[in-house]
């Protein structure tokens, strides 16, 4: 019972004459506002509170009303019912027959100079604030631009769970901001005009109309998920046997046509690791985005125990024991917006890219495909890459051998089934 009467603010405290109707309005469903702040407010049940009316008054800086000022109202059938956030004083008065507290709209304007210089003020800092985030997304923006336009795609897909997210929130804060500034001051111009502007409908989209019992937990969530985005919580560990992976990937020993075995079969030991090499290795990396919830990066290198003759050679103890050892790594996503597909593809594919070389793509078809692209680094025909979709389903490969990816787009199109 204690929550049953703790209420989002759905009005902006800026909304003065807003702010008033909806405190009217819980009053006549018999709720009386114990605590009234611009997130939640508070109330109690009381019969009596249907008819009673509300006027906010501005503080000017003050803990407390002034004696006189309660003793005028108090003459006036208008009780003091507390404070309104640090701004405002809060009235009542459930008699029909009290007078408002101000006949004159001139002098209530006049009232409201304070509240409006300290909401331009704060206005012009948040502007500066807003202006700068902005300009920091923009320079990262160009910086991703100047580097390679063709991976800004990934860099977003990447990070859906943080600042893209946190600038839709910004923006529909700034939003929210800049319509109660501009509330107050209209509703202070017009009351120096003398004109008592009416009371305006809620807008149907506004984060103060949004309950905080679903604030919160969304809040929470969107916490979490940064939280283990930033700190890589979702990936599996770094070393993932690929062999207790069972989603679906393209097989290195399926595409190539000479068996093949691992590092530690052919030589009998662990490859030596490498700072920022995974070669030798066979490993799994899941991670997390919003776009696709779940979309994971196979790592394979194996050797031949039988070829002798080397295009991307490995000596073990340093002497010329040279073997065929193709690699593959691929990205495997499935999107919640399968028009992205070819667009993170193709992004994609710029990441898998290997520097100092030359790349020519092509486009090919295939019927249970939706796009397939082919690359080839020129003048280094042991290095290709392809990418394919259907259906929200996307692979990216970057692969290293013999073989001919022209000739295994079935294999793209199971991976994808």
């Amino acid at each position: 019972m204690f929550w049953k009467y703790w209420i989002t603010t759905p009005v902006s405290l800026y909304d003065i004459p807003g702010l008033e109707h909806w405190l009217e309005e819980q009053a006549n469903a018999g709720l009386f506002p114990i605590q009234v702040t611009g997130d939640f407010t508070r109330f109690r049940r009381d019969e009596h509170a249907p008819g009673t009316r509300f006027r906010l008054e501005v503080s000017n800086g003050r803990e407390l009303a002034e004696p006189e000022r309660l003793e005028l109202y108090c003459q006036s059938g208008w009780e003091y019912a507390g404070r309104v956030g640090k701004v405002y004083f809060l009235f009542y008065t459930a008699d029909p027959r009290a007078p408002e507290l101000h006949t004159d709209p001139v002098t209530r304007g006049i009232s409201l100079e304070w509240l409006t210089g300290r909401v331009q003020r704060a206005r012009k800092k948040q502007r500066i604030l807003h202006f700068l985030i902005l300009g920091l997304f923009i320079l990262a923006g160009v910086l991703l631009w100047r580097m390679d336009p063709r991976r800004i795609p990934l860099f977003l897909f990447d990070l859906t769970g943080t600042p893209l997210i946190f600038l839709l929130l910004g923006f529909l804060f700034w939003r929210d901001e800049e319509r109660d500034c501009h509330l107050l001051l209209d509703l202070q111009r017009s009351l120096e005009l003398g004109v008592t502007p009416k009371t305006r409908p809620r807008p149907r989209w506004s984060l103060h109309a949004i309950p905080f019992w679903i604030t919160i937990p969304l809040a929470g969530l969107a916490v979490v998920l940064w939280t283990g985005q930033l700190f890589g919580l979702y990936d599996l560990p770094p070393n993932a046997p690929l062999e207790h992976f069972s989603r679906p990937y393209i097989h290195l020993q399926d595409l190539e046509s000479e068996p093949l075995v691992t590092y530690k079969e052919l030589f009998g030991e662990p490859p030596r690791k490498h700072s920022g090499s995974s070669w030798g290795q066979n490993i799994v990396t899941r991670k997390f985005s919003f776009l696709s919830p779940s979309y994971y990066t196979v790592e394979q290198s194996l050797l031949s125990p039988v070829d002798l003759e080397s295009k991307q050679g490995y000596s073990p103890s340093g002497e010329p024991e040279y073997v065929y050892s193709p690699d593959l790594e691929a990205v495997y996503f499935h999107l919640l917006v399968p028009p992205l597909a070819r667009t993170i593809a193709m992004s994609q594919l710029a990441q898998l890219e290997l520097m100092n070389l030359r790349w020519s793509y092509e486009e090919l078809s295939h019927p249970e495909l939706d796009f397939v692209v082919v690359a080839r680094a020129e003048n280094h025909p042991e290095w290709q890459m392809a990418a394919a979709g259907r259906d929200g389903h996307v692979v990216a490969l970057l692969y290293g051998g013999r073989e001919n990816l022209t000739d295994h787009l079935d294999m793209l199109a199971a991976a994808l089934k």
